[in-house]
């Protein structure tokens, strides 16, 4: 399988390369058109995207130094590229509380987000929900809940929307989040869905 990576430089986006890699995936340029006509005999067969707002720093708390649709037009232009091309699937990275996920999230987390820096990125991660389940495409929009470092481990997986079994600490390590990515990117068993993903 052949997969464009959008977002490969993030801390997640290395580890999904890294997945992809292992599984002897070739990885395109970052670049949308260039990665789609350079190769027509051999476009990719889905695009990942792992692309987050940036913040002055990693504290999820620090200021927004994005544009505020800085996610929803990425992936607006991702969709026209693989729609002008042929191509059917993407497989984006999302967060726990987006969407129709939002009331199964713990309250304190909702009132942390709402108060907070994060409410911005999260207008962004919810324009790209709405606006790619509206594409036609076969997506998975994975919700994982809050990110740590570590070695993979067993994901569970929580429905759509996290209703049941997601915690208020409930967590996942970024390479078990890579691998769910490269998995989703490979099967079809989570097209058109939102799952939410802890270890």
């Amino acid at each position: 399988m052949r997969v464009l990576i959008l977002g490969g430089s993030g801390r997640t986006g290395r580890l999904v390369i890294d997945e992809a890699l292992e599984r002897g995936t070739p990885l395109n340029q970052p670049d949308i058109e260039n990665a789609i006509t350079t190769t027509p005999h051999d476009r990719p067969s889905a695009i990942i995207v792992t692309l987050n707002a940036v913040r002055v720093s990693d504290n999820p708390w620090s200021a927004n130094a994005s544009p505020p649709r800085m996610m929803a037009d990425s992936n607006a232009h991702a969709v026209a590229a693989m729609k002008a091309h042929g191509i059917r699937k993407i497989v984006i990275m999302s967060a726990f509380g987006v969407a129709d996920s939002w009331p199964n999230m713990h309250f304190l987390l909702r009132m942390t987000i709402k108060t907070s820096n994060m409410s911005h990125q999260w207008k962004d991660h919810e324009a790209v929900d709405a606006e790619v389940k509206q594409s036609g495409l076969d997506y998975v929009l994975v919700r994982p809940v809050m990110l740590k470092e570590g070695e993979p481990k067993p994901i569970g997986l929580h429905g759509n929307v996290g209703a049941k079994g997601v915690g208020l600490m409930s967590s996942i390590t970024r390479k078990s989040v890579a691998r769910f990515l490269v998995d989703a990117a490979e099967k079809s068993e989570w097209d058109r869905s939102t799952p939410v993903i802890t270890n």
